[in-house]
């Protein structure tokens, strides 16, 4: 159903085309997104009539609220001139990448018509991330010209701000610029070290409108929009998982602990389980202690006994000393 009616408003807005003159823009589409939940956001989704121009003032207040949580660590503010909403159903096969970012987010709303902004808007809104989120440094990029931006690694808090060039009028032209844009956004967005963005997306230089277009009930990615507003604040990017606990068997050492810090030989358990090893040392401590009293007096009587044996040998007898004596008169 979706896809003839998106047929059928694609014709009526060729046949639109072809008959219609352009006209400067009155009021410009604008999305919000953001990948952690941001809280209190949807009630402006769900105020809000489509068929109604969204004063830019309520714009501003709902943008500072989107962005008061502080909840992201890269805050993308993408100013595509000349953005008209009716884009979102011709070129919407072009949108591939800025699709998949809404759709992967938690939080999404969108407005199809928002008064006309100032160009220094998003200048306004990085200086608000500065005073209340401690946001630091601001990028400023050149959407055509992907070496403006230098990939960095730190979770700093900061703003980038992605200066489209105008869109051309030409209905190819404008279809490849838009496929082109989509894919710098998500060379942008890819090398952003964390995921935790903020992302706006709107127009701060009008162009060229149908004159007729506010007969064409356009609505934003309906497909993705309309589940988001139906599941209502959900936190899709909860890395923390509600699960149970692991259980683990009880500890069991391998060998028990002595009951006390220290070990006692008059512990009975002790004696018991090692009353063999505990006799063999007492045995051999007695029998250590009788050899040291004994050992040292057999050593004596036999050294006592070698020495007299010496001393009488030593000795001549008396009678040879006696006759010695005579011849050496």
């Amino acid at each position: 159903m979706r896809i003839v009616l998106r047929y059928l408003l694609s014709m009526v807005y060729a046949s639109l085309c072809a008959s219609e003159e352009f006209l400067n823009q009155t009021n410009v589409p604008a999305i919000m997104f953001s990948y952690k939940l941001t809280p209190g956001i949807l009630k402006y989704q769900e105020g809000y009539d489509m068929a109604l121009t969204l004063p830019a003032s309520d714009f501003l207040q709902t943008a500072e609220k989107f962005l008061s949580l502080c909840n992201a660590n890269t805050y993308v503010f993408v100013n595509q001139p000349g953005l008209r909403r009716l884009d979102f159903l011709e070129f919407q096969d072009e949108f591939t990448s800025l699709r998949r970012y809404v759709r992967q987010s938690s939080t999404a709303i969108k407005f199809e018509k928002v008064e006309l902004l100032s160009e220094d808007f998003y200048d306004d809104l990085a200086d608000y991330l500065k005073e209340y989120c401690d946001a630091g440094q601001v990028l400023r990029l050149r959407g055509n010209h992907t070496e403006d931006f230098e990939p960095f690694i730190d979770s700093e808090r900061r703003v980038v701000i992605i200066e489209y060039p105008m869109l051309p009028q030409d209905t190819d032209l404008r279809r490849e610029a838009i496929g082109h844009y989509d894919k710098y956004l998500r060379f942008v967005l890819a090398q952003i070290p964390s995921p935790e963005q903020n992302i706006i997306y709107t127009s701060l230089n009008p162009g060229t409108a149908l004159a007729h277009e506010s007969i064409i009930p356009i609505d934003i990615f309906p497909d993705i929009f309309d589940i988001k507003s139906g599941s209502g604040e959900v936190e899709q990017n909860n890395r923390v998982l509600d699960v149970p606990p692991l259980s683990f068997n009880d500890y069991s050492p391998r060998f028990s602990e002595p009951p006390s810090k220290y070990i006692s030989i008059f512990d009975s358990e002790l004696i018991q389980d090692n009353k063999v090893l505990l006799q063999l040392i007492l045995t051999s401590l007695i029998g250590f202690v009788l050899f040291q009293l004994f050992a040292p007096k057999k050593r004596d009587v036999v050294g006592t006994k070698t020495n007299t044996k010496k001393k009488e040998n030593s000795s001549p007898p008396p009678k040879r000393q006696e006759a010695k004596k005579a011849v050496s008169e």
